[in-house]
């Protein structure tokens, strides 16, 4: 088929419609057989394509050539005979045009194409109404959704560029005092050139944009470089490539100029009725956004100044129905209760109130309704179970035309908890008053006791009390508390624990540091496991209790609700300290009180070995002068021999007893006085042979009433030293009367002294049992025990080896023993020399505060 098949009649009506009527043959580049006359307004003749100097895919915009080209393939293959496409085309002068292209396919009997016959109608008009509409669609969409107002001007930019691709779309903003352009907004523009105009005074002449905002009209600019708006402008134009614009002033429909809505273009251009119209579209558009946007922003400024007043109230605000159905709350409640807003707002009271006070709240409701106020104490419910302690105040109120309740509740945990702190405290100090009353209580009752409040001043499910062994290798389980043993399915619940092998409990020894376990659960190297049938823990708290620096008892308690704290921590270890001090001040009193019997049975002894000899002496007087017995027989002299030997060594009993009790009340008020940091040391020269004397003084019956064989051996001329003479006599007499302590009758007690270069070297040896070699580290502890019972915990208390250790130290000396099982034990001395000219009586003195 040419050009001159088609009838003349059918060609008038097509050449006289918008319709362009092209066929093109199904080869390369799609040759053209025909196209109507038409096709000159995209600037075209028909010869440019029946020559075949264009083809039809010539026209078609490279960005969719193609899209076009995979279509037509698509349509062709699957055998369809007609389809529709939408794509751009370009005229012969560049611009671009949005068709609507109908084509039919062609095929012969065997189906194959001949020829694509294809119906073209220019859209582009529409392509602009759509893309306007669009637009605006947009800038509806970004605003219901919240969008910044910068997003949605950037969004009116971009749909400017995609319409229109040779233009620079941007929006300027005038400042609040509507004097300068600020805020210029564009993808493309430079950034120097952004920052050069943003500050642009307004006013006519002053470029395209200031007097478009200041006129209120549109300006257009066919040439930046030969216009006088442009005069200041140009060489920062020129740098931008910039050389015509088209400003549109953006205003309200109140007639509020906002800024101004342009274009830039690279050349020198009189903008189309199609760039007006999109430029004047987009700038009602942004005046719209803008307009919207303020009006948005003064009510949400307006709600958010009460918002950020209402939300940073501590108290938490309620805002319900008279049904109790929750309206609104502030963000006071989520944070203390736990729930999202809107997990609040579709909840009732019984959902957030213990059951307890549903009841009670829906009454307070009626009377709040009736009343009009009412103040009270209430609890919450938190998302994760806890009780949360309010104080409400709540009103009757009209809120959003409705009746509703507005309530104010202020947490007041911190206040119960410092009540019941509070209460807690004076209980643990009436515990404490207590304890220390319990003097004449027996020790088992005292333990308990201490153990008892422990568990219950802690708010504790259970706890327990062990005892240290001698040289703090094993834990020996004394007591469990009531709750514990009623909890626990051990039958026998008396154990010894290793200290080496048990488990977290061991960790207080080992560390001598209070252990607090929060959470039991957690994995530990240190845990052992349960025995079977024990209770299970879940947290735990226990603390060495320490005599000096030795530590005697753990003790324990756990399964508390909450987790433990410092005053949980101070209230346990003041506790069992001062069960301690009341232990050994009862131990102190039954030593006082053994050897104030023995005394006293003694001097009874005494006074009726007395009592009978005057009777005896008074009997034989009368005698002498009775005519019958005039002469006394030598019986009655051997009669009063034996009565005098028998009151000699009552008189020696009382002596030695009297001696020990002072020695024992001696230690006692030395160690008092440690304990209270009053000990005073007065330092001055002696001689160690005068204090060996003055010691074996003290101690001369012990030694004859055992028929020990004594030995010293002090030679003459052995340096001073500087000592405290009453301390370190007080030491001596210790460490001598426990050798006689141990020495058999008939045994040997060895005294020597020796100078080892800047020390004196005493050693006080004898021929006792000895001491095992396990237990000699130990036996400077304050208080020894002998047996891993209680009722020998304190034995040895009077030998007061610790107070010789204190003492020695506190000479800057050593002391230490050697002693092997059945041969005898030796305590060592060596104390500093005083290096001095001579032996002039010049002393020095010194005080120390221990």
């Amino acid at each position: 088929m040419t050009q001159l098949d088609i009838n003349s009649e059918i060609v008038k009506v097509i050449n006289d419609s918008p319709v362009t009527i092209f066929i093109w043959k199904p080869e390369e580049g799609w040759p053209v057989e025909f196209v109507s006359e038409n096709i000159r307004q995209f600037g075209y003749s028909p010869e440019d394509f029946l020559s075949g100097r264009l083809k039809y895919d010539d026209i078609i915009h490279p960005d969719d050539i193609e899209n076009v080209r995979r279509e037509v393939a698509e349509y062709s293959e699957t055998g369809v005979d007609n389809f529709i496409q939408e794509y751009r085309i370009l005229t012969a002068s560049g611009e671009v045009r949005f068709i609507d292209d109908r084509t039919i396919v062609r095929r012969d009997e065997e189906g194959n194409i001949r020829l694509y016959e294809g119906i073209v109608l220019d859209i582009s008009q529409r392509k602009l109404s759509e893309t306007i509409i669009d637009c605006r669609n947009q800038v509806l969409e970004a605003l219901a959704s919240g969008a910044t107002l910068d997003d949605v001007l950037m969004r009116l930019v971009r749909s400017t560029e995609r319409i229109v691709p040779e233009a620079i779309s941007f929006v300027m903003l005038l400042d609040k005092e509507k004097k300068h352009l600020v805020h210029a907004i564009s993808s493309h523009l430079p950034h120097f050139y952004k920052k050069a105009i943003e500050g642009l005074p307004i006013g006519e002449g002053i470029g395209s944009c200031s007097t478009a905002v200041h006129t209120g009209k549109r300006v257009v600019v066919e040439d930046i470089m030969e216009h006088p708006y442009w005069d200041d402008l140009k060489e920062l134009a020129s740098k931008a490539g910039l050389r015509a614009s088209c400003c549109e002033p953006i205003i309200s429909s109140n007639n509020e100029v906002f800024g101004t809505f342009g274009m830039y273009f690279p050349e020198p251009h009189n903008p189309t009725k199609e760039e007006i119209d999109i430029l004047k579209a987009n700038a009602n558009l942004a005046a719209i956004a803008i307009n919207n946007k303020r009006v948005l922003d003064d009510a949400i400024e307006s709600e958010q100044k009460l918002k950020v007043v209402l939300n940073n109230i501590n108290d938490q605000i309620y805002i319900s129905s008279l049904t109790g159905r929750l309206i609104a709350v502030n963000q006071a409640v989520v944070d203390a209760l736990g729930y999202s807003r809107s997990e609040m707002l579709n909840t009732c009271p019984s959902d957030i109130v213990p059951s307890k006070d549903v009841r009670r709240v829906s009454k307070l409701m009626r009377d709040i309704e009736t009343d009009g106020r009412a103040i009270y104490e209430a609890e919450a419910i938190h998302r994760d179970g806890r009780k949360i302690p309010l104080e409400v105040s709540a009103r009757f109120m009209i809120y959003d035309g409705k009746k509703t309740i507005l309530s104010v509740a202020r947490d007041i945990s911190e206040r119960k908890k410092a009540e019941k702190i509070r209460d807690l405290e004076g209980e643990r100090l009436e515990a404490l008053v207590k304890l220390n009353s319990m003097a004449g209580a027996s020790l088992n009752e005292i333990t308990d006791f201490a153990r008892e409040e422990a568990v219950r001043l802690t708010e504790s499910s259970l706890g327990y009390l062990a005892f240290m062994n001698a040289d703090e290798t094993a834990l020996i389980m004394h007591s469990w508390s009531k709750s514990a043993m009623r909890e626990c399915g051990i039958k026998d619940k008396r154990f010894v624990y290793p200290i080496k092998t048990t488990g977290l409990w061991g960790e207080a020894v080992r560390q001598r540091k209070p252990i607090i376990t929060n959470d039991y659960s957690l994995p530990s190297p240190t845990k052992k496991g349960y025995p079977e049938d024990h209770v299970k823990l879940t947290r735990h708290m226990n603390i060495p209790i320490f005599d000096g620096d030795h530590i005697v008892a753990v003790a324990g308690v756990g399964n508390k609700s909450e987790d433990y704290d410092g005053s949980d921590l101070r209230q346990l270890t003041l506790l069992m300290q001062g069960m301690w001090n009341l232990i050994q001040r009862k131990q102190i009193e039954d030593a006082l009180k053994q050897y104030s019997d023995e005394l006293k049975l003694a001097n009874e002894e005494l006074r009726s070995i007395s009592r009978m000899k005057t009777e005896f002496i008074t009997e034989r007087l009368e005698d002498i002068y009775s005519p019958e017995l005039s002469e006394c027989s030598i019986l009655d002299d051997e009669m009063i021999m034996s009565i005098d030997e028998q009151q000699a060594k009552a008189i020696d009993s009382v002596l030695i007893n009297s001696a020990r009790l002072k020695r024992l009340v001696n230690s006692l008020l030395y160690m008092s006085q440690e304990q209270a940091g009053k000990i005073v040391y007065t330092f001055s020269r002696a001689h160690v042979d005068k204090l060996i004397s003055e010691a074996l003084m003290n101690l001369i019956l012990l030694i004859d009433e055992k028929g020990i064989d004594l030995e010293v051996n002090v030679p003459e001329g052995l340096p001073a030293i500087i000592s405290d003479k009453d301390k370190l006599t007080q030491t001596l007499i210790i460490l001598i009367d426990n050798a006689i302590k141990f020495t058999p009758e008939g045994g040997r007690i060895n005294i020597d002294a020796s100078e080892e270069s800047d020390h004196l070297h005493l050693r006080i040896s004898d021929t006792g049992p000895g001491i095992q070699k396990d237990l000699i580290p130990h036996i400077f502890q304050k208080f020894y025990q002998m047996e891993d019972s209680m009722s020998r915990m304190y034995q040895g208390l009077e030998s007061g080896l610790y107070i010789c250790k204190d003492i020695i130290l506190a000479h800057k000396g050593y002391i230490w023993i050697e002693s092997e099982k059945g041969k005898g034990t030796t305590f060592h001395i060596k104390l500093p020399i005083d290096v001095v000219e001579d032996d002039s009586p010049n002393l020095s003195k010194r005080e120390m505060i221990k």
